[in-house]
């Protein structure tokens, strides 16, 4: 096969579709009709039966010579439980390359009547207009306890290789899940499983007559748990891919090591560039005559805010793509970008290199496996007054120098040379939420004040541009304060947001409701509106079979300031605590003025690590969260003597 062959197939990577061939089901056995629970998790609302996938490589046994590709599945799931009946549907996700060619479906009712899927029943829904891809959503009829659902689709799509994973754990257990890949005998491959939680996941390879062979299966396959701060769903799924590593007699490499891959994805980023043609001019003008970091910053800013970010992709490009289109058009996917931004500033003397990198989401990747596919998105690298400057062009709300939430602290690669790097995280004490309350109890017995709440960091991104306009985000603050002071009118709700510096600052009024003020007591919750905290690890050690993974490491802080006029007194107020963990901290601590009759009451609450591995890690946050719901739980009383 000719390079340029190669390098344009390489391109086309999959988005873990699903197909299938017959029309005809298998027959329901009659322990499959029995089954009314899984041992192993009682509590399931269903199980999958069972799903098998073929994988018809490169024309395997369809077209001699065909670069495309056939990926058929049935599957079987029985609906347990009332509960399971929200399982009746399936989504099938394709695009215009990669084609849904059948589906059939059907509900076999614990009668044994066969309610085939029909027409009505399937709905196409375009996710995105400019990458042409789709999800079909197929509902099942007659959906009911006891009830067995079958389904058959194929896909067809023009690559003949597949960088997606194929799953076969799924989100409800599996008694049995199997798939085999069928591709020409002189393709040379590189098989890759990852299988958690225990699973057996079994494996074979043979040449056959028509081609090679490599079948993969597993039985009694558990749920992907479904608990507070679990790894993602990628991580926990057991899985296989098969990555083309070159051809019997040739001396070409395709995915073979990071080297041949980063080898083979620069060439095509070369043939993107193309010289800059059409570039160099536009770039020197939007540079302007500045330091390089100013020009830099320029160039940054034209890129992310002028070139709309299109979807997919992820560290590929296809081959015919020019640079110059891509300027023209003003819309490329984030790798385009990354290239251009690359040209752009090569263009004025700034030397940068490229970086892929992927979201967290997309679970842990694995470095011995060379495959592009760990990346969904291109970042630039650039030194800049002595320091490495990553830039990320593909998100509108990022500023100089900053990386999406998803990307912080993650694995990466330098795609020129395959070295890895670690993306840099920004701390967990600057990644703040800081509440500050300022109440005073009047004559009568009622609680009034003011309240200030600043966001720094990651806790920020959470809620820059939260809303549509300023309006909307002063009113969706005013319902997030008020449903933490439930017993005050929360009013005068103002904000201010700094995308560039991370920072978001709320001011509001509060006054207690008259109904709520009892005259001769009252009573708060001083850990609001950041608590009270609640335990959220409910499991056991020896329960709990997967890491505990945040989203970031983050810091709280609440200062509440309360004044009380005379003839009141404090009843009641919450213990000072002090826990320090490997995880985490917390720290309350109260300084009460009775002359003055005033306290001002301090909580800190940090989680300082991401990911908790082992089980003593997760006592201990365990425990931290234990200690803060048993803190926050006590209130602070004034009454009047």
């Amino acid at each position: 096969m000719k390079r340029t062959a190669i390098l344009a197939i390489l391109i086309l990577t999959l988005l873990g579709a699903r197909g299938a061939g017959a029309a005809d089901f298998p027959p329901i056995t009659d322990e499959e009709r029995a089954l009314t629970a899984v041992p192993s998790e009682p509590n399931a609302p269903a199980v999958v039966l069972f799903k098998k996938a073929e994988l018809l490589m490169a024309g395997h046994g369809v077209f001699i010579g065909s670069l495309s590709s056939h990926l058929r599945v049935e599957g079987r799931v029985k609906i347990l439980t009332e509960a399971g009946k929200g399982k009746g549907e399936l989504a099938i996700d394709h695009s215009d390359g990669f084609r849904l060619r059948s589906f059939s479906g059907r509900t076999v009712l614990p009668d044994g009547r066969a309610l085939p899927v029909p027409a009505n029943a399937q709905f196409q829904r375009r996710t995105s207009k400019s990458s042409g891809t789709y999800v079909t959503s197929v509902a099942f009829p007659g959906v009911q306890a006891g009830a067995i659902l079958d389904y058959q689709y194929e896909i067809v799509f023009s690559s003949p290789f597949v960088l997606e994973p194929w799953y076969l754990s799924d989100e409800l257990p599996v008694r049995r899940a199997e798939i085999v890949f069928k591709m020409p005998k002189h393709l040379k491959v590189l098989t890759w499983t990852r299988a958690p939680l225990g699973v057996d996941l079994q494996r074979k390879e043979e040449d056959t007559f028509s081609g090679r062979e490599v079948r993969a299966w597993a039985e009694n396959l558990p749920a992907i748990p479904d608990v507070p701060y679990s790894p993602p769903f990628n991580e926990l799924a057991s899985q296989i891919v098969v990555l083309p590593a070159g051809y019997e007699g040739s001396s070409e490499s395709l995915l073979a090591d990071w080297s041949s891959t980063t080898y083979l994805l620069n060439r095509i980023y070369e043939a993107v560039r193309e010289h800059g043609l059409g570039v160099e001019g536009p770039a020197r003008e939007i540079a302007g005559s500045g330091s390089d970091r100013q020009k830099a910053e320029a160039l940054y800013r034209y890129v992310r805010d002028r070139i709309r970010t299109e979807p997919g992709g992820g560290v590929l490009i296809d081959p015919d793509t020019k640079l110059r289109k891509i300027f023209s058009q003003a819309s490329g996917t984030s790798a385009e970008k990354a290239v251009l931004l690359q040209e752009m500033l090569a263009r004025v003397g700034i030397t940068s290199v490229l970086v892929w990198a992927g979201d967290r989401n997309r679970g842990t990747m694995d470095p011995k496996l060379p495959n592009p596919n760990w990346f969904d998105t291109m970042l630039v690298a650039v030194r800049l007054d002595g320091k490495i400057t990553i830039l990320d062009p593909s998100a509108p709300e990022l500023a100089f120098g900053q990386l999406r939430p998803g990307y912080e602290g993650t694995p990466a690669l330098i795609s020129v040379g395959a070295q890895r790097v670690l993306l840099p995280e920004t701390p967990f004490d600057q990644n703040l939420r800081r509440a500050e309350i300022d109440l005073a109890l009047d004559a009568k017995g009622r609680l009034a004040g003011t309240g200030t709440l600043r966001l720094t960091g990651l806790r920020s991104v959470e809620r820059l541009h939260w809303k549509n306009d300023e309006a909307q985000t002063a009113q969706a603050w005013k319902d997030w304060l008020s449903e933490r002071f439930k017993d005050f009118q929360i009013a005068d709700v103002k904000t201010a947001e700094m995308a560039d510096e991370r920072k978001v600052t709320v001011t509001w009024s509060m006054s207690q409701r008259e109904e709520e003020a009892l005259g001769d007591e009252a009573t708060l919750v001083p850990s609001a509106p950041l608590g009270p905290e609640t335990q959220p690890f409910v499991q056991t050690a020896a329960e709990r079979k997967i890491a505990v993974v945040f989203d970031y490491p983050a810091r709280d802080e609440v200062e509440l300031r309360l004044r009380w006029p005379e003839g009141w007194s404090l009843d009641q107020r919450p213990r000072p605590a002090a826990f320090d963990g490997p995880c985490g901290a917390l720290s309350t601590a109260q300084v009460v003025d009775a002359e003055k009759r005033t306290l001002v009451y301090r909580r800190r609450f940090d989680i300082t690590r991401r990911r908790l591995n082992t089980k003593d890690e997760y006592e201990a946050v365990r425990g931290l969260f234990g200690e803060a719901a048993k803190n926050d739980a006590q209130k602070l009383t004034l009454v009047r003597r």
